[in-house]
C-alpha cells in the first residue's frame, strides 16, 4: 500500500497523552499560520457519516476547516467485514482539500492488524508519542539543561538518577517544564547543584518522600513525625510511598547480605541496579546507617502494617511504626 503521508492529515497515538496533545495544538496553529478556525472535536464519539459531514461541510465565513477525532470508536478492535461507510470515509480522507485539516488522536497504540488502521497509516502522517522509560529520564533531563547552557554537577546527576528512576510516568514535556523552572532558579549560575534540585523538585510528583527517607535513615524522630502527614496524605500516596520505603530498605538488606557473602562489587551493583559511582557511594552511606537486622525488621513491620490495614484490624498508626523505627 503506497504511503501518501498527507500534510493535512495526522494520526497521533501513544501513551504520552501530554506530548500528543501539545503536538496536536502545534499542528493546528502551524497549519493555519496562527489563525485557526474553530475546531470541530469528536471526543470518543461520532459516526463515519458525522465525520464526513464535518470534513465536507464548509463554514459560511471561511473555507478552512479543522477536525479532531479523539479516540474515535472505529479505532477499537473490530471485524474485517466490508463496510461501505468506512470505505467512503477513507476516500474522503484521501481527497481532503488543502483548506481542511484532520487530526486523529488515539490514547494508546493502534491495532495495526486491522484494515482501517493500515489504511490510515498509509494515508496520514503518523507519529507515536510514548512515555519515557524512567531509567532514561535523568540523561534526557541533563541534555535538556545542557541545551539551555546549564551543566549538572556530579552529585546532582546522581540525585536526578535516584529521583527520576522512582517515578512511574515520565514524559518529555514534563521534564522540559521542570528544566525551564530549574534554569530560572539558576539565574546567572552555569552549574546545577543537588541543593538547587532539592529546592526545585520537592513538591512535584510527591518528591517529599526523598527528604522524608533521609530523615528516617538518620533516625530524626522529630522531623519524621512532623513530616508524616505531609508525605502520607491519602491512601494511594501512602501505598506508593510505603512501596518506595520498602524498595529502599530491601536494597539495603540485599547489600548487606551480598557483602556478608563476599560477593564482588560489580555483581552487587548489577543486582541493585546501580549505574553510577554516585549511586554506589549513596548506597554505601545508606547501608552504613541501617544494619541488616534493622532493615529486615522494618520491612516485616511495613508488611504487617499494610496487611492489617487491608483487613481493617490495624491498631498501630503509621506514625507509631515510624517512631518505633527511629527509637529502636
Amino acid at each position: 500500500m503506497k504511503k501518501l503521508n498527507k500534510s493535512n492529515c495526522f494520526f497521533l497515538y501513544g501513551d504520552d497523552l501530554v506530548s500528543a496533545n501539545i503536538r496536536k495544538n502545534r499542528i493546528i496553529d502551524s497549519y493555519f499560520h496562527g489563525k485557526a478556525p474553530e475546531v470541530t472535536l469528536f471526543d470518543g464519539s461520532g459516526t463515519f457519516e458525522a465525520y464526513q459531514n464535518a470534513l465536507e461541510g464548509q463554514s459560511l465565513f471561511t473555507a478552512e476547516t479543522a477536525v479532531v477525532l479523539h479516540n474515535p470508536p472505529f479505532l477499537k478492535r473490530r471485524s474485517e467485514k466490508e463496510d461501505h461507510r468506512e470505505e467512503s470515509f477513507l476516500e474522503t480522507v484521501k481527497d481532503l482539500s488543502p483548506d481542511i485539516l484532520l487530526i486523529i488522536l488515539l490514547d494508546g497504540k493502534p491495532d495495526k492488524r486491522t484494515k482501517i488502521i493500515k489504511t490510515l497509516l498509509s494515508i496520514c502522517t503518523s507519529e507515536e508519542y510514548s512515555l519515557m522509560n524512567p531509567r532514561d529520564a535523568a540523561g534526557t533531563m541533563i541534555r535538556m539543561l545542557a541545551d539551555a547552557g546549564k551543566r549538572v554537577d556530579y552529585e546532582a546527576r546522581g540525585y536526578l538518577e535516584t529521583v527520576l528512576s522512582s517515578w512511574e510516568q515520565i514524559s518529555a514535556p514534563l521534564l522540559q517544564t521542570e528544566c525551564d523552572k530549574i534554569v530560572l532558579m539558576c539565574g546567572n549560575q552555569d552549574t546545577v547543584s543537588r541543593k538547587l534540585l532539592e529546592a526545585a523538585l520537592p513538591d512535584y510528583m510527591n518528591q517529599g518522600i526523598f527528604r522524608f527517607t533521609d530523615a528516617l535513615l538518620d533516625e530524626k524522630a522529630s522531623v519524621v513525625l512532623e513530616s508524616t502527614d505531609r508525605v502520607f496524605t491519602d491512601i494511594s500516596t501512602t501505598i506508593k510511598n510505603l512501596g518506595f520505603l520498602s524498595s529502599k530498605f530491601r536494597k539495603i538488606k540485599i547489600f548487606h547480605e551480598m557483602k556478608r557473602n563476599r560477593r564482588p562489587e560489580g555483581e552487587i551493583r548489577q543486582v541493585l541496579g546501580i549505574r553510577s559511582s554516585w549511586m554506589w557511594r549513596n548506597m554505601q552511606n545508606e547501608a552504613a546507617k541501617v544494619g541488616e537486622k534493622k532493615a529486615e525488621w522494618f520491612l516485616l513491620q511495613i508488611f504487617n502494617y499494610q496487611m492489617k490495614t487491608r483487613q481493617g484490624s490495624s491498631e498501630m498508626e503509621l506514625k507509631d511504626l515510624l517512631l518505633t523505627y527511629c527509637m529502636k
